[in-house]
């Protein structure tokens, strides 16, 4: 089980996870608690890359969702899987199965919240954060996936929406902020945070460096160690 703390009111979510499913990160609580303050009055909210569903379903128990939570993966797994914590947890839950906005054509939201995997291929592959099966698949460079989702998703906002989701600079940060450049006129770091490299994935030279040279990655080192970083964005239309 994973325990979340909602910040605002305190609520304690306990949610099932699964080997097969991508587990929740230190990004996740970040992303939701920028939500949190950016989302000032209940709005129709896509968690897109639900995973087991915490996103969304903490955001529905912090009063911040008008009407269910809506809710997409690509993995049929993570769909069951979000369904199931949302249902045990009391939250109106509409959740579909299908790749990036796939599911969603001809609708639009309030708010979309992305937490789909962005990071090198071959840092996760180094990572503790993929469990045994689950794959990034965002290439070397870790654009593929939220580059496709920057450019999609004005589309599918209301006017006045907001698109919420984190850069991590494990992958090439400059090339995403290029591509948000390109689709929103209105973009800002919401929230930041620094992050040491794991003692293990910092000993792999041999895939760190070539990583860092060709800029597939942004890391640098302090006190010793190797810094990464997380960036929340907020882009509005």
């Amino acid at each position: 089980m994973y325990r979340y703390t909602c910040k605002n009111n305190q609520d304690e979510l306990l949610f099932e996870l699964k080997r097969e499913v991508f587990h929740p990160t230190d990004t996740s609580s970040i992303l939701i608690e920028a939500c949190g303050k950016a989302i000032t009055s209940p709005k129709k909210i896509l968690d897109l890359g639900c995973g087991c569903g915490l996103v969304g379903i903490a955001l529905a128990k912090m009063g911040l969702c008008k009407g269910p939570v809506y809710a997409s993966d690509l993995s049929g797994e993570a769909i069951e899987l979000a369904r199931k914590n949302a249902e045990r947890m009391s939250v109106e839950y509409v959740a579909r199965r299908g790749s990036m906005f796939e599911p969603w054509d001809g609708e639009k939201f309030d708010v979309i919240v992305d937490d789909v995997a962005g990071i090198s291929d071959d840092i996760a592959g180094i990572s503790p954060w993929y469990p045994e099966g689950v794959s990034c698949g965002a290439g070397r460079d870790g654009v593929k996936w939220i580059v496709q989702i920057i450019e999609q998703s004005g589309r599918h906002l209301n006017e006045g929406g907001m698109f919420i989701f984190p850069i991590l600079s494990l992958s090439n940060a400059d090339k995403i902020i290029q591509s948000l450049r390109g689709a929103y006129s209105s973009y800002e770091i919401i929230a930041k945070k620094d992050w040491f490299l794991p003692d293990a994935m910092a000993a792999r030279q041999d895939i760190l460096m070539p990583l860092i040279n060709d800029g597939s990655i942004i890391c640098h080192k302090k006190y010793g160690k190797w810094i990464w970083y997380t960036h929340i964005y907020k882009a509005n239309v």
